[in-house]
């Protein structure tokens, strides 16, 4: 084992999917020569195989819009306690009487109520307006 040998372990250490070509013009070999040296890794043992990395959290989330008619007079301790909530991933404020819209990320639909009732509702000056479970992102 030389040198390129382990440029070509240390890339595909980093991204086990990465193309021979993309490893060729970091090593500065050509895509023959980093296939040869692969499957020679491989079949010495030195490779022993391909795998993935993966989030643990990566089920998909149950996503939701929340309306809220805030007391405006209020709005900068309401926004700053809604700022404060984790599952909350954006917060618009809308013109008019709109007030405003929140967008919430919880693991299941069980977890809605919980969030409403124990971290959006007890924030002194707020109306829950209306509420809707995203079905489907389009764009």
């Amino acid at each position: 084992m030389d040198v390129i040998d382990l440029k070509i372990l240390e890339e595909l250490k980093d991204n086990s999917r990465v193309s021979f070509n993309e490893i060729s013009q970091r090593v500065g070999k050509t895509e023959a020569t980093v296939r040869r040296r692969v499957k020679r890794l491989i079949d010495e043992g030195i490779i022993k195989r391909f795998t993935i990395e993966y989030s643990v959290n990566s089920k998909p989330k149950t996503r939701a819009t929340v309306k809220i008619e805030p007391d405006f007079k209020e709005i900068k301790r309401i926004l700053s306690e809604l700022k404060q909530i984790e599952e909350i991933t954006d917060i618009w404020r809308l013109s008019g009487d709109c007030g405003l819209f929140l967008r919430v990320e919880i693991p299941s639909i069980e977890d809605f109520n919980p969030l409403i009732e124990e971290k959006i509702s007890p924030i002194r000056g707020i109306k829950i307006v209306e509420t809707c479970f995203i079905t489907d992102v389009i764009k």
